[in-house]
């Protein structure tokens, strides 16, 4: 129910549910009349609990508190802690072929050396208290076999300690490269939501405006009925409508409620914590996507990271089907994995290639969205200041401003919507050409426009 109530809430401004016709009957109070007001006890009580947070106050809290980011950190140590064993496995292994090569040597030249017979106790040798030549040269040839036989074990398990090795390092890599676009996409999830935040609240105020122009009508409406100027559809109607936007209210606010959970859980604080957010500020000049062409593709393939790992794969498997001591079925396997890590890199590109067209696309659309916004924004601002000053000089009434305020209002947030739209466009794009995944981001993203 809560993720139901969560997608409607944030369709909200989206669908057009804010849309509010200029035609009121002049019986509205004015919007100073209609909107509640906050005391200074309240206010005073309120900033006690919580100060507002900038988008970039909060990504520094998601980079520091968030806790995948302390379990990637964690796996991160487990590798080094891995690695570090495994050099001391091959220490080990070179120390011991050492202490049996030196063994080998100490025999050799014992048995290479000396007289006939060796005195083992230096009191002045009789033949039972002395160790014969042909013993030595047997111990020479024991320690030389145990050589043998020590390098054997050792190369063997040299093998499977630097396959071990390689392995870690190549997690090391990984994990590296995750932390990393983990952090890209924290930063951008971190913006989505905040800028949803303020979308939502924004639209949440405006429909209660609405709301409170529509009980206002209602009211009027039962007048009218009682002195028989109205018929009962008309109150009927009046009265769905008040229930409507009560309905869609409370689903913008079930909707707030979650993002704000999201917000906080990622900061790595109770989901309930009270948080209050400051509007990032995303106006700027509007650029266009640049063209779509080779040397830009090259540019984000070289440094995708999953076509790395492909190319890694195929040579590593190329590496083990050059082993001549592995069997001719395991030669064959190493090869068609080179094979499949072939194919896989050229629909790595060819992914690369349409996600990057799709990201121009939207940069080119989001641009053309925000400057059309903004040109409506500068014409309703030319024509609420001309109704202002009508109303000034009494042409109009009190409701009629109050209805062109609000619609007002409502092109300052689809202004805004634009502008922040327009900011994540450039910004995916960005990191697709720093070759950071969007699979976290995208995810949120889906979640958020359903």
């Amino acid at each position: 129910m809560g993720e139901y109530q969560f997608k409607k809430g944030s369709a909200l401004l989206l669908a057009g549910a804010l849309a509010f016709g200029m035609a009121i009957p002049a019986f509205a109070e004015t919007k100073a009349a209609t909107k509640a007001v906050t005391t200074t006890e309240e206010a005073v009580a309120e900033e006690t609990v919580t100060e507002p947070m900038t988008l970039e106050e909060i990504q520094k809290q998601v980079l520091k508190n968030n806790r995948l980011n302390s379990i990637l950190n964690l796996n991160y140590k487990k590798v080094l802690a891995g690695t570090s064993a495994i050099d001391e496995g091959l220490s080990d292994l070179k120390n011991a072929q050492d202490k049996a090569a030196d063994a080998r040597s100490a025999a050799g030249q014992a048995a290479v050396g000396g007289s006939n017979y060796l005195d083992l106790t230096g009191s002045g040798a009789t033949p039972s208290g002395v160790v014969t030549k042909g013993l030595l040269s047997g111990s020479a040839k024991i320690a030389s076999g145990i050589e043998d036989m020590t390098d054997s074990i050792a190369d063997s398990k040299r093998d499977e300690l630097e396959d071990q090795q390689k392995d870690l390092k190549n997690t090391k890599q990984d994990l590296t490269k995750t932390q990393e676009d983990w952090n890209n996409q924290a930063l951008l999830v971190s913006q989505l939501l905040v800028e949803k935040t303020i979308q939502v609240q924004n639209g949440i105020a405006l429909l209660e405006e609405k709301q409170a122009l529509m009980e206002r009508l209602y009211s009027i409406e039962e007048k009218k009925a009682a002195l028989g100027f109205s018929i009962e559809v008309d109150l009927k109607q009046a009265k769905l409508s008040v229930a409507e936007n009560s309905k869609n209210i409370e689903d913008a606010k079930n909707g707030l409620t979650l993002l704000k959970r999201q917000i906080n859980d990622l900061m790595g604080r109770a989901i309930d914590e009270p948080l209050e957010i400051t509007a990032p500020q995303m106006a700027r000049v509007i650029e266009y996507a640049p063209e779509y062409s080779e040397e830009l593709l090259k540019e984000a393939t070289d440094k995708n990271y999953q076509l790395k790992t492909l190319r890694r794969d195929y040579q590593q498997a190329e590496e083990k089907s050059n082993d001549s001591t592995l069997y001719s079925g395991q030669i064959k396997a190493y090869e068609l994995d080179m094979d499949i890590a072939k194919v896989s890199m050229e629909t790595q590109k060819v992914t690369i290639a349409n996600d990057m067209k799709k990201k121009l696309d939207s940069i080119n659309k989001a641009a053309a969205a925000y400057q059309l916004q903004k040109d409506t924004y500068e014409k309703a601002k030319t024509q609420w200041e001309q109704r202002q000053k009508s109303a000034q000089l009494g042409l109009l009434s009190a409701v009629e401003i109050q209805g062109l305020q609000l619609q007002f209002e409502q092109n300052q947030l689809a202004l805004m919507e634009a502008a922040y739209d327009y900011d994540l466009a450039w910004q995916e794009y960005k990191l697709l050409m720093s070759g950071t995944s969007l699979d976290i981001y995208d995810t949120y993203k889906e979640q958020i426009s359903a």
